[in-house]
């Protein structure tokens, strides 16, 4: 399908949600197909049919939040391996009313960071990968799942220039100068050898003033140094043989661009404890998501969603056990 107009039918999706108006119209259902495939963040998983979709994820999410609002700020289209692609990454905002996946609502005002890439054909969209970051929601409301961890815990909503929505047609020099400084930098991470992060060479792709936005847990990372010792570093100390690529999706528009990988992180975990969790000696895979920005010959930011809930799932931990609710309430209304 054309990209500007896979671009259009995912961007015109949304335009009912700022749900003051019936909810029943959140979002528009006729443009999934009725099989379309949803690969979500743990406790969700995998869903198959446009039903489930809407019954598992975005009903219980407006059942939630009171006067729900969808704050995109990384929007853009491409084409991998023949297959059209959208991405975006932003916020879910509102007042978080009723339990969700076990989070005790607080009556409060909330942010919900979301990332999303939709495979678009014939129309409609066929396939859905998705991350919530599940562990910053239960954080606001009180429940921090992890241990304290060396990044910021601020996420600005969208790049500092304000051009991450690529809506309408970008220049496709942009476009291809993007892709390859990306592809460049996804292929220096994956030269890692015995001298650590030396060998990977990050230097050359980044700006020294670049900001990094992890997950809760991780957190945020301003300037590339932070970037190295509260991000990469720990990575690569924990996974000395990870690798990076199994993307589902590797696209850029203009100045941004966006991978995602189910896992796109694989490796074994036999090196330094990861953010608290003791190394389990064995194979390890992260679903991840990454959104870029770049200025000029470098890449300044980057927004990263991982699933960290299914990552300790896969060392035998489960977070959301911690939660008062236990593991027998986890309905997505709650």
């Amino acid at each position: 399908m054309d990209i500007q107009a896979a671009k259009d039918l995912v961007w015109e999706i949304w335009q009912s949600t700022t749900s003051e108006g019936p909810r029943s119209s959140w979002p528009v259902e006729s443009a999934f197909d009725q099989d379309c495939r949803f690969f979500g963040p743990a406790p969700i998983g995998t869903l198959t049919g446009r039903s489930a979709l809407f019954e598992t994820v975005y009903q219980p999410l407006a059942h939630s939040f009171l006067a729900l609002r969808r704050e995109p700020y990384l929007f853009l289209g491409g084409v991998f391996e023949s297959q059209t692609w959208v991405a975006t990454t932003g916020d879910f905002t509102g007042v978080f009313e009723r339990n969700w996946l076990g989070i005790p609502a607080t009556g409060r005002e909330a942010r919900l960071r979301f990332g999303e890439f939709y495979r678009v054909e014939q129309g409609r969209v066929q396939e859905i990968r998705c991350l919530f970051d599940v562990l910053g929601l239960a954080a606001q409301a009180g429940y921090d799942l992890l241990p304290p961890f060396e990044g910021r815990a601020d996420v600005p909503p969208g790049p500092v220039l304000r051009n991450g929505l690529s809506r309408a047609v970008q220049d496709p020099n942009e476009t291809g100068a993007t892709l390859d400084l990306v592809e460049g930098m996804v292929g220096g991470c994956n030269r890692l050898d015995e001298r650590g992060l030396a060998s990977m060479g990050m230097d050359r792709f980044w700006h020294t003033d670049m900001v990094w936005h992890g997950p809760w847990g991780i957190g945020s990372c301003h300037g590339f140094q932070e970037f190295q010792d509260y991000a990469q570093g720990p990575s690569v100390a924990s996974f000395p043989d990870r690798r990076g690529g199994h993307h589902q999706a590797r696209i850029a528009d203009g100045v941004t661009a966006a991978f995602t990988g189910w896992p796109s992180l694989q490796g074994t975990f036999n090196g330094a404890p990861f953010h608290g969790l003791a190394p389990t000696g064995k194979p390890i895979g992260m679903n991840l998501m990454d959104f870029y920005v770049r200025r000029g010959d470098r890449l300044h930011e980057n927004w990263v969603l991982i699933d960290l809930i299914d990552f300790w799932a896969q060392c035998g931990v489960d977070l959301l056990a911690r939660l008062p609710s236990g593991p027998g309430h986890r309905s997505a209304i709650g």
